[in-house]
């Protein structure tokens, strides 16, 4: 009888660390569309589902190489994502920024934004340090490569990051502490 109470107990003790361990997010992609659920962390994995924008989704892993593994709610089959479209919040419903007669406009923005992607190389990912000319100053990471992209955190000088991906004038960055995924300019940053 007891070893039944400890086995019990013991499967208990599992389920809630598991359920502990996955934490709630959401898909936001920059377009409004859905993200790509790969089977593996890489755009060499194949494509497995498509996760549409605003779906809560439950991570159950840390990040590598710029993806992070998923969790549908109330699914069973793990997908990875790229981690810049998950988000801690509920992202409001989509709206582009400007439409004419149904096609997108380009703006000089999208347009550094993507020049900034056009030139984006995958890095073995390595550890840099937040750097600012005044000690006062803050770095901010932004959702993408642009002065005017949605700020994500702001760091003081002396944090260190990772980088995961390294563009013209910006490189992608995770925070090893709290996960997040975003941009900073690569001069706010030293090896």
């Amino acid at each position: 009888m007891r070893k039944r109470i400890l086995v019990c107990v013991t499967a208990m003790l599992l389920v809630l660390a598991i359920c502990a361990s996955a934490s709630a997010a959401w898909i936001k992609t920059g377009n409004g569309k859905p993200a790509n659920g790969r089977g593996g962390p890489g755009r060499n994995y194949p494509l497995i589902t498509s996760v549409a924008y605003g779906r809560e989704v439950v991570v159950t892993g840390g990040s590598k190489n710029g993806y992070t593994p998923i969790m549908l709610p109330g699914g069973s089959d793990e997908v990875w994502v790229l981690s810049r479209f998950i988000v801690n919040s509920k992202p409001g419903k989509y709206t582009p920024s400007s439409k004419t007669s149904g096609k997108s406009t380009s703006s000089s923005a999208q347009n550094a934004i993507y020049t900034e992607f056009k030139a984006a190389r995958w890095v073995i990912p390595y550890n840099v340090t937040t750097y600012h000319k005044r000690s006062s100053g803050t770095i901010n990471m932004r959702w993408a490569p642009a002065k005017n992209a949605p700020l994500i955190q702001s760091y003081g000088p002396g944090t260190t990051l990772s980088v995961l991906c390294e563009l013209k004038d910006w490189v992608q960055v995770q925070d090893p502490e709290t996960g997040k995924v975003g941009f900073i300019r690569h001069d706010f940053l030293q090896r």
